[in-house]
């Protein structure tokens, strides 16, 4: 440890007093890093605390933390030293997700308040002591088991039919009241609780893996309509091959959705199961009647026509980001023929492939009004995808095949945005690749 005299705010002037302050060894490599001294010294605070080390934080967490400015770095911090790391195994990217979800409050100028934080760590602790159980929290899920330990289920990973969805649960609740009636059914082999960021609270609905079959038919036998808390009743159903519900936000409100969802199954067979079901009429979506279709997939188009396109698809734009804004921003690159902003996404038209190329690589990943794009190249729009359409639109079959799920642009290999003639509104982008006719569309 070093130790050196500093002032109360953190810099290097002369103080009155003679008291010294210990740093970390890695105190001066977060200078040289870039960081701003203050910022250096609070997470250099947060390494001699204990809550996490030097090397639980890689580049990119670093690089991502200097794009803040001071002030906003060291709420950062702050935010980050007062979350419970203790169930936190990649630091690294909790950090990464504490400064996205900062830039997103920051955008809608809230906060989280001292009652909407999170769970009641004592209780959880509990639980945890109690179960054998871990639990892994990142800031978009929190993790209860997989596998459970030995004592409670030495056997291996359970297969299709083990699964329920839980829905409808109080947005302050955590596993010290999910996990104790659930558990009655039988042994958890995890329990996994979708997590909102923004507000600190779970999402409504959780998913349940039990030991055994027996064990999810009963959960759902003893759990479905569940009073939880006063007035409060659950959902619970077998999860037949439900792999995820994708639900999109507002690009303006964030509290909002838009109206529709994505379910992703297994497999085809499953997924027309549950559209059959669905479509009967006597199924209502806590109380809404819903209309349910096939989501459309999109065609990858041959990578010789991928190298010619000319045309960004810049996606996650705040709502201040104006089309001349883009052309001032864009036009540095090389010449524009166009550009064209829709929500919270835009395409960019330039006139030369190397100028989009330059673009695409100095502008990626940087931060835009507050919020840091992603870029990838548009695809060519699917003439299949407009036969379909037209067919379906000639049955006068009502439909929504406008919306469209997207690849993530950061990975390799995935299905990325088409622009259409049309100029639908598409939906945002996401990290699982499907199936053809493995997902539905569900709408109110």
């Amino acid at each position: 440890m070093a130790t050196e005299h500093i002032n109360g705010n953190g810099s290097d002037e002369p103080v009155e007093s003679s008291a010294a302050v210990t740093h970390s060894e890695h105190f001066q490599t977060l200078l040289d890093a870039g960081l701003p001294r203050k910022v250096a010294v609070k997470l250099d605070e947060i390494y001699i605390a204990g809550l996490v080390s030097h090397s639980d934080l890689d580049d990119r967490a670093i690089e991502a933390l200097k794009e803040f400015n001071e002030e906003g770095a060291l709420q950062v911090l702050l935010q980050f030293k007062d979350s419970d790391l203790s169930h936190v195994q990649n630091k690294s990217a909790f950090l990464c997700g504490v400064m996205k979800t900062y830039r997103q409050r920051e955008k809608q100028g809230t906060k989280v308040s001292d009652s909407t934080k999170g769970p009641d760590e004592a209780k959880i602790k509990a639980l945890l002591e109690k179960t054998g159980y871990t639990l892994d929290v990142t800031t978009g899920q929190r993790k209860y088991g997989g596998p459970p330990p030995g004592s409670t289920h030495a056997g291996v990973q359970p297969t299709v039919g083990t699964e329920i969805f839980v829905g409808k649960i109080p947005r302050d609740l955590f596993e010290d009241e999910l996990v104790p009636l659930f558990e009655k059914a039988g042994p958890i082999w995890d329990l996994r609780l979708m997590m909102d960021p923004l507000s600190g609270l779970n999402r409504g609905y959780a998913f349940i893996t039990f030991c055994t079959k027996e064990a999810a038919l009963q959960a759902v036998k003893l759990c479905n309509n569940n009073e939880i808390r006063p007035g409060k009743h659950l959902g619970v159903c077998i999860s037949v091959g439900l792999n995820d519900v994708i639900l999109y936000h507002q690009p303006d409100d964030k509290k909002k959705n838009r109206g529709f969802c994505f379910l992703e199954y297994d497999d085809h067979k499953t997924a027309a199961q549950a559209r059959r079901r669905l479509m009967s009429g006597k199924v209502k979506v806590w109380g809404n009647v819903v209309t349910v279709e096939w989501a459309d997939p999109i065609e990858d188009p041959d990578p010789e026509v991928m190298a010619k396109v000319k045309v960004l698809f810049v996606r996650n734009l705040a709502s201040t980001v104006t089309e001349e804004l883009l052309e001032k921003t864009f036009c540095q690159f090389g010449k524009l023929e166009r550009v064209k902003k829709l929500k919270d996404y835009a395409f960019i038209h330039f006139e030369e492939r190397d100028s989009a190329v330059k673009a695409l690589a100095e502008m990626h990943g940087k931060d835009l009004e507050g919020e840091q794009i992603e870029i990838v190249f548009a695809k060519p729009p699917d003439q299949k995808r407009k036969e379909r359409k037209a067919q379906r639109q000639a049955a006068k079959t009502q439909m929504y095949d406008e919306y469209y799920y997207y690849g993530p642009p950061h990975i390799t290999g995935v299905r990325g945005p088409a622009e259409v003639a049309e100029g639908p509104e598409q939906a945002s982008s996401r990290d699982v690749e499907w199936e053809r006719g493995s997902r539905l569309v569900l709408t109110r």
